[in-house]
């Protein structure tokens, strides 16, 4: 479980040191004036220095300035589901705190152009390097694809006109110029396909490296990029083309056991603890270690590769006193959850393990063997001191909401010695990001043959959302439509990082946000500061760094509304 790690630090080290990247200022300066280029060309001459170089990628992306603890702010908090008063929480506060300098916007951005610099590092060293085995020589590169475009991929759906690195720079202020939508959707594309035919099937890693990208998780990320592609292009771009035919065809690779054996795992709670990492539900997961350190210091092993627990710390009682701790989700999730029944009437068992609520509300009615539990396995009245206890005991903006998330967070796990004082007896958490799931595969390949895409798996769309329906026990619908795919993402996929997207590639996400400001009061006003309201033609994209802006003579702030 997680035994890439130790590897992962000696490579991120190695980078740092050779790389002389401190994450400041203009990304592109930096990664255009390498002073030791020439030693980076050297070490990377043998098969052990290549496959450090690639395990230092993985460590740029899940460092906590990246996805541990900033890319969480920018894929969750952004969407209808909730709000938060944490910093991390700032991209989906909509308020003035927000601007093209905040950190959790800036040090995302760097670090995953450091880890596309990196790849391609890789991608060229690799070329030169003698390997008498030739598969893992295939692997390593299809690795530095993937990863290449999972970069890019994360920049352009967030930050939409971006430059694209598709080669080490080779002088001093080598600035790249802002790529169109279709050039960048058909350089991540294109890395996808390489790596589809370069990586190995399921069980190619062994225990210790566990984590490591293969197949399945090039053809989802694929089929992924041909589905967001189909809907945002239309609506945001100038492209009327979609790709639906080419989603399903990537979806159906994974569907039909092309890449190996996945499945839906038992327990849906599996898919959220410390025990059950790299499943045979997981197809591309993020690896992070239960190490509590401050540092901070992207690239370096200082920094610790864990997952940030803060802004996902949620109970908002009197025994918690932070407010970078504070979230709550909003209150159509929670009526939404409860509407959804069991076959034999009971609330959906899925939201014991995606949520903390008050499970004594008479509106409630637990499964067998779900029950809404804390740390030391404390119920509700337990640890909120009464049965009516509410999150605004500490945070009186808190009150009127009825839930927060629990998803990331396994209170399983032993306490450590330094999370009393700066986590507030939080545990270090080291929850992996499970990025993509069989299941939202199954949803996505439903949606891509609802859209018009050729049914070619060997499942059926209505099959495939069924498949889903019933881990959970709740009765099977009868049609697939987008309705139905969308109701079940919800219930399925909540605080997974896909709901803002969804809405985005939907062309709702304007019309959902105008909705909830019209009909709750409380809709993200749990919050730093004033809510703005979501603005047109601005909150679709996230700004470019300031940095960038002002630093890059070929990039100009042209995300509207920035």
């Amino acid at each position: 479980m997680k035994t890439i790690r130790n590897k992962r630090s000696l490579a991120v080290f190695c980078l740092a040191v050779l790389l002389g990247i401190t994450s400041c200022g203009n990304v592109f300066d930096e990664l255009s004036s390498n002073p030791n280029q020439s030693d980076v060309k050297t070490f990377y001459n043998t098969p052990e220095n290549c496959d450090k170089g690639i395990l230092g990628i993985y460590g740029y992306i899940s460092t906590p300035r990246n996805l541990g603890a900033c890319g969480f702010g920018l894929m969750l908090t952004r969407s209808d589901e909730g709000c938060s008063v944490a910093d991390y929480g700032v991209p989906g506060a909509y308020n003035e705190e927000f601007t093209p300098s905040y950190y959790s916007l800036v040090q995302p951005f760097q670090l995953m152009y450091t880890a596309a610099s990196q790849a391609n590092q890789m991608i060229e060293s690799l070329g030169e390097v003698d390997f008498s085995n030739r598969e893992l020589h295939d692997t390593y590169l299809g690795e530095a694809y993937f990863l290449r475009a999972f970069t890019h991929f994360f920049l352009f759906i967030n930050y939409r006109n971006i430059p694209l690195i598709k080669e080490l720079p080779k002088a001093p202020n080598e600035y790249k110029p802002q790529a169109s939508p279709e050039e960048t959707w058909d350089f991540i594309i294109s890395d996808l396909l390489r790596a589809r035919d370069l990586l190995p099937g399921k069980n190619y890693w062994d225990a210790k490296n566990k984590g490591r990208v293969t197949r399945a998780a090039a053809c989802a990320l694929l089929g992924k990029a041909y589905l967001y592609r189909s809907g945002i292009e239309p609506k945001y771009g100038t492209s009327t083309k979609t790709y639906y035919d080419e989603a399903a065809a990537a979806f159906t690779e994974i569907l039909n056991g092309n890449c190996g054996d996945y499945r839906l795992v038992d327990d849906y709670a599996w898919n959220f603890d410390v025990a059950h990492e790299n499943n045979d539900e997981s197809i591309f997961e993020i690896q992070f270690v239960g190490i509590l350190n401050t540092d901070f210091n992207p690239g370096f092993v200082s920094s610790g590769l864990f997952n940030d627990v803060r802004c996902k710390m949620c109970i908002m009682n009197k025994k918690r006193n932070s407010n970078s701790s504070a979230q709550v989700m909003h209150n159509w999730l929670y009526d939404t959850f409860v509407a959804s029944k069991t076959v034999d009437g009971k609330t959906d068992p899925r939201m014991f393990d995606s949520f903390v609520f008050n499970d004594n509300d008479p509106e409630i009615v637990r499964p067998a063997g779900k029950k809404v539990t804390f740390l030391e396995g404390k119920d509700w009245k337990t640890q909120m001191e009464s049965e009516e206890g509410t999150f605004g005991d500490q945070y009186e903006k808190a009150k009127g909401y009825k839930m927060c998330s629990r998803k990331w967070l396994d209170w399983t796990l032993p306490p450590t010695d330094d999370a009393g004082a700066y986590f507030f007896n939080g545990r270090a958490q080291g929850v992996n990001w499970r990025m993509i799931r069989y299941a939202n595969v199954l949803l996505m390949y439903a949606e891509a043959v609802v859209m018009g895409g050729k049914p070619v798996a060997r499942i059926t769309p209505l099959e495939a959302i069924n498949t889903v329906r019933d881990r959970a026990g709740v009765p099977p619908v009868a049609e697939a439509t987008m309705e139905t795919i969308e109701n079940e993402r919800i219930l399925e996929l909540t605080y997974e990082g896909s709901r803002f997207f969804d809405l985005l590639r939907w062309g709702k996400v304007v019309e959902r946000f105008r909705q909830l400001e019209a009909s709750d009061p409380l809709f993200k006003q749990f919050n730093r500061a004033q809510y703005m309201g979501f603005q047109e033609n601005k909150n679709e994209w996230v700004p470019l760094p300031i940095d960038e802006v002002e630093g890059n003579p070929y990039i100009t702030q042209n995300n509207p509304g920035w």
